[in-house]
Parts: structure tokens; sequence; C-alpha cells
């Protein structure tokens, strides 16, 4: 049985690492790190993992601002998650749908088997983690061989998490909204952000409700939208005057972002729950949506 590795340097291999790395754009960079872990035989299927590169999803690729690209994949053409390191004696450029040009001289390559997705966001997340420092990546680029960038105390320092939590997910500093706040500003605010609910908090921060289109939608089939043969309960000056706190659910399921994002998404499923609010020494610390779980787990 495969010993589950402990800290990131274990996944790291002085023979996956390409110094220098002669790569103008980050296809051409994907490309030769495919190579390297094909020669290295951690592939079962070059091909397929060069098909599977070619998608070009987006969410395929993190960019650390100017230090590092971390392209990650989740594949048959591996039959365990594997790391391969390039770095490049000048900018490997990636362009954005925008035109905009992204530039980083260290580009990491990490393929796993979809049955690891749970471990695969684990590493992705500890490589993005370690690599936003930009003394980090200083230290990748002086490194002179591959056994001294795998060697490097940033990674032999990493631990990793034995089961992923809900704080590798969770949205940070969430938007929030007080209970007496109007409840047209507050629905204002979700539609021009794109989001489907606000966690209710008062004046400590605490989780006291939350403003959800389901709560929306209820509001409006018994308040707004005529029924047949009749009026509209709710006349505008009274609409006008509703606050948050007339239509929150004060029934809010939250959770720690500590707890094992496994437990978390099955009581998101049982309960029929789209988001829930994250919250440590009853203050709300974050938010998780089911979204955030699809995008990041199966998306990617």
């Amino acid at each position: 049985m495969p010993i589950t590795p402990q800290r990131l340097a274990d996944l790291l291999v002085a023979s996956r690492v390409i110094m220098p790395l002669t790569a103008g754009t980050v296809a051409d960079a994907a490309e030769a790190l495919c190579v390297s872990l094909d020669e290295s035989g951690a592939l079962s299927n070059a091909d397929l993992l060069r098909e599977r590169i070619e998608e070009a999803r987006s969410e395929d690729i993190v960019g650390l601002a100017d230090r590092a690209f971390v392209l990650h994949y989740r594949t048959d053409a591996v039959r365990d998650l594997v790391v391969s390191i390039g770095v490049a004696p000048k900018d490997v450029v990636r362009v954005l749908d925008d035109n905009e040009l992204q530039r980083a001289r260290l580009v990491v390559l990490v393929c796993a088997p979809p049955r690891q997705m749970a471990r695969h966001l684990q590493v992705v997340s500890a490589l993005v983690r370690v690599l936003s420092n930009p003394a980090t990546v200083a230290a990748a680029l002086a490194a002179e061989t591959p056994a001294q960038l795998v060697a490097l105390a940033q990674f032999t320092g990493k631990e990793l998490p034995a089961q992923l939590t809900v704080r590798e997910l969770m949205s940070e500093r969430p938007r929030t909204v007080g209970p007496e706040a109007p409840l047209r500003s507050a629905v204002l605010e979700m539609l021009r952000a794109g989001l489907g609910g606000l966690p209710v908090v008062d004046e400590s921060n605490r989780v006291i409700g939350m403003l959800s289109e389901r709560e929306l939608l209820r509001d409006l089939l018994s308040h707004y939208l005529p029924r047949a043969g009749g009026v509209n309960a709710l006349q505008p000056p009274a609409a006008a005057r509703r606050t948050v706190r007339d239509i929150m659910t004060r029934q809010v399921l939250c959770v720690a972002p500590e707890q094992p994002l496994a437990e978390v998404a099955s009581l998101m499923l049982n309960k029929d729950v789209d988001r829930v609010p994250v919250v440590k020494d009853d203050r709300l610390v974050g938010f998780l949506t089911r979204g955030d779980i699809v995008r990041k787990l199966i998306g990617s």
C-alpha cells in the first residue's frame, strides 16, 4: 500500500525538475513538464495528459502574480499524484482573455488520478500558499541544481494536512449584511455582486440569520406575485420600509473551518443547503458554497 505523503517535499523528485526550462509560453512549459514526467516513468499515458492540457480550462492554471504558475490536472494519465517543476531563465508568458499578460519564471505541474481529487486540491493549495511568498520563489530561482531546489526548507517544512478541511475552500472575509439594513439595498447588493446569499450578522459579527435567494423567492410568492383573481398583498410604501430581518431565515447551518470537507459536503446535501457560514469562537470567519466545492474539486 503506498505511503501517503506527509510533507510537500515528499512529492518533489529531482529527476522531475527541469533546469533550465526553455519555454516561452505556459503551453510550451506544460509540454516540457509532461515530457519530464513521461521520461521519469510517472505517466501511464502521455497522450492522455496532453489531451487534458489542450482542453485549456482557465481553472487548470493558478497564476501567482509574477512569481509562479501552478498547472494542475486530474487525469487517468497517472496512477498516483505527481509533481514536476521547471525553472526558466526568462519569463514564461500566459495571455489572458483580455489580452493581459502574466509572466513568471517558475512553473509547476501537478497531476493526479480522478479518485484523488481531495488530495489533489490539498497539494495544489499547499503549493499556492508556499509559492505566494516571494522569498520562496526567490530561493527556488537561486537554486543551482534540482537537488538543491527540492531540498529547500520552504518545501521540507511544509506539512500536508491529513484531510481536506473547510478552511482550504472557504471564501475569507465574505460580504455580510446587518438585520436592520433596508431589504431593497441588500437585494441590490446581492444582484450587483452576483451573490446567491448573504450572512446576516450582529454588531459582534455573530451570525444571526441568512438572506438568500430561497427567502427572497418565498417572499416574492407570498407578497409580490399576484394570485389568480387577487392583488398583491404588500403595497409599495410598506415594501420600502422592510428590512433584512423581516424575511431572513434564523435557522442557519454553520460549520467550523477545521471540519473535514467531506463531512460538511454531506451535511449540505442532506440538509439541502446551498451555502454555509464558517464560524470560529462564535464569529464569522468565512463562507462556503456548493459552487466553491464544485469549481475547486470537480471543475479543476
